[in-house]
């Protein structure tokens, strides 16, 4: 006889003018393989414009566990998302954007890792990034596991995996105990969250794409001009908690601003990506990636374009950068639910996030 569990999971979704994706999300919530796990999807508007307004309105009517909460605006999404994780009371709290999509097993298969192991209290997994509405041109993320770490704090910190929280599933009691995410932090305040979590717990894996991360104008965060200031807040934040990792704090910032740099050269910005490179090298005159790209961007620049071409046509494509390739549009919402259930996985290799 199957093992029959009750409802004990909380889904928590923010939305802020996310109308065409919002529906597809929930879609992929109620497609779940273990559904009858979730207690409760709660939705947390940030004062979106009318057409999202609609769009949400019947949002309830597609499962009684569906809710909206219609927020006035300018909260962010820190408070957003903590005003959704209140309104429940399950064993696990699951967090999912309004424009990402989960698949049909992603929550199954990290509850296995948690029922089985209570000092597990965050479980994360590798995920697709896809452009805009066509998921054909989806590229894996290639996300590190830093689960088996014997400092997880100190690991994530210094490793810096690029965990999103459109993948985690957290324990509730964690959650209370390490705090919900710092409403006074503006960007990465996942990153700062998921520090603090890894300081109180053990985190899980699942090395399998479980998420669909989109990408679209509203949702790129690297087109922000202030990155390395938030990166530097959030990072001496870190060290002030963990004084241990202060000497770190110089390295990790080098290779922010190596990896804006980059991002900026093959956008075709040199001007900008020699700014961030050469903030790198006096973050870590030794950091050799930095000092190699700060080389090939201003003396060889036509050789480092066609040492990043691959880069380019990898991970540029899945965030929507035109490439003179023909590409099949796919609805942007599903209106069966196994359109999302029934994603199927894909051979493509890893986007090389050391780039």
């Amino acid at each position: 006889m199957a093992l029959i569990r009750k409802a004990d999971v909380d889904v928590v979704l923010t939305c802020f003018n996310e109308g065409p994706y919002i529906e597809a999300a929930v879609q992929s919530v109620l497609a779940q393989s273990c559904a009858e796990r979730i207690a409760s999807i709660t939705i947390n508007d940030d004062g979106s414009a009318p057409d999202t307004l609609n769009v949400l309105r019947g949002l309830p009517d597609m499962d009684p566990r569906v809710r909206v909460l219609f927020g006035t605006g300018g909260a962010g999404i820190s408070r957003q998302r903590n005003i959704a994780i209140q309104q429940g009371h399950a064993t696990y709290v699951a967090v999912l954007d309004g424009d990402d999509i989960w698949a049909s097993d992603k929550l199954a298969r990290q509850l296995e890792i948690v029922d089985r192991d209570a000092q597990v209290g965050l479980v994360y997994s590798d995920y697709y990034v896809f452009p805009g509405q066509d998921l054909t041109r989806r590229r894996n993320a290639g996300i590190l596991d830093i689960s088996g770490a014997k400092n997880l704090a100190r690991a994530y910190f210094v490793e810096s995996p690029t965990i999103i929280p459109s993948t985690t599933l957290m324990r509730r009691t964690t959650l209370d105990a390490v705090g919900l995410f710092d409403e006074r932090v503006e960007v990465f305040e996942d990153t700062d969250h998921i520090f603090r979590m890894a300081r109180g717990c053990r985190f899980g894996f699942v090395g399998e794409p479980l998420t669909y991360k989109r990408v679209h104008p509203a949702s790129i965060t690297e087109s922000r001009a202030d990155l390395m200031a938030h990166h530097a807040f959030v990072s001496m934040k870190a060290a002030t908690l963990e004084p241990d990792l202060q000497r770190h704090v110089p390295r990790r910032l080098s290779e922010r601003a190596r990896k804006l740099g980059n991002r900026a050269f093959i956008d075709g910005s040199r001007d900008l990506a020699l700014s961030h490179l050469a903030l790198a090298v006096r973050f870590a005159p030794l950091n050799l990636r930095a000092l190699s790209s700060l080389f090939v961007v201003a003396m060889a620049p036509g050789l480092g374009r066609r040492y990043l071409s691959t880069f380019r046509r990898d991970k540029l494509d899945a965030f929507g950068v035109s490439d003179g390739r023909g590409s099949t549009r796919l609805p942007h919402v599903a209106r069966n639910r196994t359109d999302i259930g029934g994603i199927g996985r894909d051979t493509m290799g890893p986007v090389d996030r050391s780039i």
